[in-house]
């Protein structure tokens, strides 16, 4: 006799991990630390042992990956949630309270109504790696890039002089870690392998490969809308009765359409190969700039994934 399915909502805090089952209505609570991932352990295989699990959680800037790696250890079946998505869904059904207990319920039902459409997640230690590499490079940029410009309005020349001694360090702590980023990617064949393939195609750099390999690691495993609507450059669209609106892109995620429009902005201003053709032929049809460069994106984005799909480089249309 097939086992029923029971959806499990766990909402990641700092120090809690709440636990809803649905539709049994149980909650529990752990500390989110070894010892609390112990006890959440032993809890989860006694369960399994009845019911076939379906496990949804949030992402939660980090907090989340040691219960990530429980799960993958355990082999069950888990879920990454958006977490925008679980709150639109919480909004259809009325649900304007928000605590711990009421996220971690409202992440069941939500996985409980659309798991047939998500993809089970897979924890991968060495994306997971990366993807710390990668943001910590990213802080560390954004950082200097804000104190360097703050430069320009101070007088005080002992100011300067600490303002400009702590920019250097920034940039030096960047370096590092896009040694580090490199040695990890050059460590993991898969990651090397995927790297030489997107780095054939123009526009992608070392700190734009790392990007898409840290924070879309199922690129090539998509289909080309998917590819596009994950990275929030697929119009989308807006019509109702007569109203016929132009379609407008949303969503996505935001580290990887930065880097993507760095390279579409390089790609543009090359002037070389069939991308930057794409972009000087809607500009030269009066599409605005911004517009062209989200085509751009979205060509380049849908070209490496099929580049990644057939495991070939890039080849000029």
């Amino acid at each position: 006799m097939p086992q029923p399915d029971l959806f499990v909502g766990i909402d990641v805090a700092k120090n809690e991990l709440v636990v809803r089952l649905h539709p049994l209505g149980e909650e529990w609570r752990f500390a989110n630390d070894k010892a609390g991932l112990k006890a959440l352990e032993r809890r989860l295989k006694a369960f399994a042992a009845r019911y076939h699990l379906l496990i949804g959680f949030e992402a939660t800037g980090g907090y989340e990956r040691k219960l990530a790696a429980l799960l993958d250890r355990l082999g069950l079946t888990a879920y990454l949630l958006d977490p925008a998505r679980v709150r639109n869904f919480a909004r259809a059904e009325r649900q304007l309270a928000k605590t711990d207990p009421l996220d971690a319920a409202v992440i069941a039902r939500c996985l409980a109504a659309l798991h047939p459409e998500l993809t089970p997640y897979r924890h991968d230690p060495q994306a997971a790696r990366l993807a710390e590499h990668v943001r910590m490079r990213d802080l560390a940029v954004a950082q200097r890039i804000q104190l360097g410009n703050q430069l320009e309005t101070l007088d005080d020349p002992a100011m300067r002089r600490l303002v400009k001694a702590q920019v250097g360090k920034l940039k030096a702590l960047a370096l590092r870690i896009e040694k580090a980023i490199a040695a990890l990617i050059a460590a993991s064949p898969d990651l090397a392998t995927r790297e030489r393939l997107m780095r054939s195609a123009p526009g992608i750099g070392p700190i734009v490969a790392a990007c898409l390999l840290a924070h879309m690691p199922e690129l090539g495993a998509l289909s080309s809308r998917q590819a596009a609507a994950l990275v929030g450059v697929a119009p989308f669209d807006r019509q109702s009765g007569a109203t016929r609106k132009p379609g407008r892109c949303a969503g996505g995620r935001p580290a990887v359409r930065r880097c993507l429009y760095l390279a579409a902005l390089a790609i543009a201003r090359s002037k070389k190969g069939p991308l930057a053709q794409t972009c000087q032929r809607l500009r030269d049809n009066g599409k605005p700039a911004k517009v062209a460069l989200v085509a751009t994106m979205r060509k380049l984005i849908i070209t490496l994934n099929a580049m990644l799909k057939s495991q070939q480089t890039y080849r000029p249309a």
